[in-house]
């Protein structure tokens, strides 16, 4: 067996490490230098250079005046492929066209990554938020309402396992802070299909969400329905609870999770 042979389908750790370079300055639009950088990704500065002057040259990072190190264009391409041939994303643009619901109201798709979701598509409402919906926003997912719908859909083990640390963001006063908590609200989901963000992400604002499964049943995604809550009332949120729970049934059943 040749040196090649046996080292297939081992990990390398200079793409690991530009995965985790990509990852942690993906959380901080400003940019970071490298020795931030290489203490994130606990990493020799000397390693961490390397891999980000090849990022740099392929166009996937850029490096500043002041020596900060950013995402470069090339990460907008390659996002833009990948909703292109998301299951998920092109479901619920298919469905939302074919049933017309909530067509007032803004409705978001996230993906889990870790203790956090990543907004991978918006579908603005007539309705004015005070909150901006970003594709790559990343916020708690202890907080939003498909981040608690994609959290429940593991077993408890593993999230437990997530928040082993015991730390919680705290966007606002009303944010779950502890894990106790944490679990009375994914008991509460499982039993309910659907968790809600009440002031828990922004002041002011609310939202719904539920997930979406994929082929045996696995989770793909969440999608949320964002209202000011200051304009919702008992009958709204029974409305707005029911056309989720609606969309996120008819896109589980187009992707086979049903």
């Amino acid at each position: 067996m040749t040196s090649s042979q046996s080292s297939a389908g081992l990990p390398v750790p200079s793409v690991a490490r530009a995965a985790h370079i990509l990852d942690a300055l993906a959380a901080v639009p400003d940019g970071l230098p490298l020795s931030e950088l290489a203490r994130i990704i606990g990493a020799p500065k000397s390693s961490c250079l390397a891999v980000c002057t090849t990022l740099v040259g392929t166009g996937l990072l850029v490096r500043t005046p002041a020596g900060q190190y950013q995402l470069g264009w090339k990460v907008v391409p390659l996002g833009r492929a990948y909703l292109s041939t998301s299951g998920f994303v092109k479901e619920f643009r298919r469905v939302d066209q074919e049933l017309g619901l909530l067509s007032e109201d803004t409705i978001v798709l996230s993906l889990l990554d870790g203790r956090n979701v990543v907004y991978v598509e918006t579908r603005p409402g007539l309705r004015t938020l005070a909150m901006s919906y970003e594709i790559g926003m990343r916020l708690p997912a202890h907080c939003t309402a498909g981040g608690k719908s994609l959290l429940a859909s593991l077993p408890d083990a593993e999230i437990a396992g997530r928040y082993a640390d015991g730390r919680f963001e705290t966007p606002t006063p009303h944010s779950i802070s502890r894990m106790p908590e944490l679990m009375t609200e994914i008991t509460r989901t499982r039993t309910n299909g659907y968790a809600i963000d009440d002031e828990e992400t922004a002041p002011g604002m609310m939202c719904v969400g539920a997930a979406v499964a994929g082929r045996g049943g696995h989770p793909v995604g969440a999608l949320s329905v964002s209202m000011v809550k200051s304009t919702v009332d008992a009958h709204r949120l029974d409305h707005s609870t029911a056309a989720i729970l609606r969309l996120s049934t008819a896109i589980t059943e187009r992707l086979g999770g049903l």
